[in-house]
């Protein structure tokens, strides 16, 4: 598989985007859901959220619906390039505004973007670009961008976040959660990556990249996991919740607020 390295010089710095990564099931949903609450409630809006995750989970995280994706323009995309239809595909990029704002639910300190399922196979290359575009497209409206990235390091590969400007890596106990950390500080720059660690303390964590710190620790909390497994918002979280409270100090020792 060949890397992508991402370059730094052509980072947009005029406002942040946000990328939150790492490997499945460390609790990078629940860091966003949490970290975009913080957000909204400093004052840092309008605030975009993106859930570019298939599998999804942002959304219901902070207690929203997306009742339309960019799922559906994605399949066509593909099934067109598979196609080999050159002018089908830039009639569809020239619709690509309309399928955005179709897929925007917008409200007034926040909106969101749902990747939605495809029901396509293989490699999403395309898709992935088309993701690229949306997000080229609609970031200069929002002060602050938050992306809820797919599991693992692909939509990094695959440039999709190459506007990002800060990638926040969630750690849990695991070793593959550290090795998906140092695969993708060889794909960036180090001097964007923040880490946090989810659930486990730093001196837990072996192995880590030179150079990056954990920026700071989420930890367990009865409320989180009782409000995460009843599907009900991490924004209505009490103000004084534990995890709620790390994650604003997180932010404030990061300089994200």
């Amino acid at each position: 598989m060949t890397t992508s390295v991402i370059d730094h010089d052509k980072f947009i710095t005029h406002k942040p985007i946000i990328s939150v990564c790492g490997k499945g099931g460390v609790g990078k949903t629940v860091f966003s859901a949490l970290l975009g609450r913080v957000i909204v409630e400093n004052g840092l809006k309008p605030l975009l959220l993106v859930d570019a995750d298939p599998v999804g989970g942002l959304v219901s995280a902070i207690g929203e619906k997306a009742v339309k994706t960019l799922s559906g323009v994605r399949d066509m995309f593909i099934e067109e390039t598979r196609k080999g239809g050159r002018v089908s595909s830039r009639l569809i990029a020239d619709q690509l505004d309309y399928f955005i704002l179709n897929a925007l639910v917008e409200h007034h300190d926040y909106s969101f973007l749902a990747m939605g399922h495809t029901n396509e196979k293989g490699c999403f290359c395309s898709a992935n670009k088309l993701l690229r575009s949306a997000m080229d497209e609609i970031i200069s409206a929002f002060a602050f961008v938050l992306i809820d990235a797919e599991a693992g390091i692909e939509q990094i590969n695959r440039d999709v976040t190459c506007n990002v400007n800060r990638i926040i890596v969630v750690l849990d106990a695991s070793q593959r959660s550290v090795d998906t950390l140092n695969a993708i500080s060889n794909m960036v720059d180090s001097s964007i990556i923040t880490v946090v660690a989810n659930r486990v303390l730093p001196d837990k964590l072996l192995n880590i990249t030179k150079n990056i710190e954990i920026a700071g620790v989420i930890p367990e909390n009865e409320t989180l996991k009782q409000f995460d497994r009843d599907g009900w918002s991490l924004w209505k979280l009490p103000s004084d919740n534990e995890a709620l409270m790390a994650v604003r100090k997180i932010a404030e020792t990061t300089g994200l607020i």
